[in-house]
Formats: C-alpha cells, structure tokens, sequence
C-alpha cells in the first residue's frame, strides 16, 4: 500500500511529492486543529472580576500599595494546555509537585513544551529529509520519510515527561535517603528540649545543603503549620507531595 501511495505522489508531484505531501499534511492538520483548540470560552465570573477590579482601581488614591503581579502569557492558552477534567487536573498537578514544580502555571508550562517541542522537531524533521533527499539524489521510501518526520516529531512531544518522571525519581530518591538522617537529627532536638514545630524548622536548615528538596519539604511543613493548618493534616500532605 505504501509503494503504491508512494508511486501515485511521485506521478503528481515528482521525485520529492511524498515529503511534499507529508509535510503539506502535518501542517494542514495543524492550521485546522489550532482554531478550535485554542479558542477559551469566557468564564461566567471573568466579567464580575473585571467590574471589581476596576471599581477598586477608581475607589485607590492614585498610588499603588504593591506591585502588580506579572500577568501570565499562556492563560489565554489555558484551555488547550491544561486538562479539563477536575481529577487528570489533581494528578498532573500532583506529578509536577512531586518533581519539584510548584508554581501555580507548572502544568501549563509543562503541555506547552511538549507541543513546542513536538511541533518543533517536527518542522526539523522535515526540513532534514529534505535536505537528504535533495542531496542525496535517491528518492526517500515512504517509511523513511515517516520515520524522519514523525519519529523526531514524537521525540520532542515525549522529552518533556521523560524529564518529569526522571526528575521525580531523583528527587524522591534524595528525600529517601536523606529521611533517616533527618529523624536523626529530630529526635537530638526533642530529646534537647524542643518542641516538634521547632525540630522541623531546625531540622529544615540543616539538611538544605545535603538534602535540598528534603528541607524545602520541611520548610513547608513548618510555613503551614504556622498558618494554622493542624499538623496531621500538614504531614498527610507531605506524605502525598513526597
């Protein structure tokens, strides 16, 4: 079926049709999908957020009281780069927590460079083949043109989440084996005299320059519990995060 397909596009279109009509493809199939998946719908409570910002904006003095937060380019993206459904939102969002991201943008980030880099890889996928075509001066069977288009194409969509998931690895393995060093050094302070919200915070500045995701998990547990979140609740968390 290929070296039929093959045949037909070399009659139509000469010796470089097939990477022709591969690649007028993949970007026909781009410019259609991109319209519908980028459009946002308005979100009922986007008009009400406006009203009070400009209300609070005419009811201030003239002068700024803080500075404005830097607005965030992707969120117009947000439809197309993040999940939609409310439990693969939780579980990307727990994955990049687990790997150390934990800015409030991570999972879009996240999707966006696997569609940069995908469609990225893509585009040089193409030019190489035919770049090697054209030098070569043997036409490319159709499994060569698909292994030279789609395979760096898939390479790039897949690096960022083999990134990730070895990013999560080797953080989980640090805290691991920081952990009975930690406990170590924990139970010295209670038996010090100190309270257990103390030897967390102690206990999360000793072991930054050993175990620097460690104590940034121990800084959290102290920040939170410092806000009032009960302490139980607080090491659940902790235990889900790590």
């Amino acid at each position: 079926m290929f070296d039929t397909i093959n045949t037909m596009l070399t009659d139509l279109l000469g010796p470089m049709g097939p990477l022709l009509a591969v690649g007028g493809l993949g970007l026909l199939m781009v410019v259609v999908a991109l319209p519908t998946l980028l459009k946002k719908k308005a979100e009922p409570f986007d008009k009400l957020r406006v009203q009070r910002a400009e209300g609070m904006k005419a009811a201030a003095s003239g002068q700024k009281l803080r500075r404005a937060e830097r607005t965030d380019k992707l969120e117009k993206y947000a439809a197309f780069l993040e999940p939609q459904n409310a439990d693969q939102m939780s579980a990307s969002r727990l994955k990049m927590l687990r790997a150390g991201y934990r800015s409030k943008n991570a999972v879009r980030m996240f999707h966006f460079a696997q569609f940069a880099l995908g469609i990225g890889f893509l585009v040089l996928g193409v030019i190489y083949a035919m770049f090697k075509a054209a030098t070569s001066g043997v036409d490319l069977t159709t499994q060569q043109m698909i292994m030279y288009t789609i395979g760096p194409g898939a390479a790039g969509y897949y690096i960022p989440q083999y990134w990730v998931s070895r990013r999560l690895q080797m953080r989980q393995a640090e805290i691991i084996a920081g952990f009975p060093d930690a406990l170590d050094m924990m139970l010295v302070c209670v038996e010090a005299g100190q309270s257990l919200d103390q030897c967390i915070v102690r206990v999360g500045k000793e072991t930054k320059a050993g175990y620097p995701a460690l104590a940034e998990e121990f800084e959290m547990v102290a920040q939170e519990v410092k806000a009032g979140k009960e302490r139980v609740a607080v090491l659940k968390d902790m235990a889900e995060r790590v």
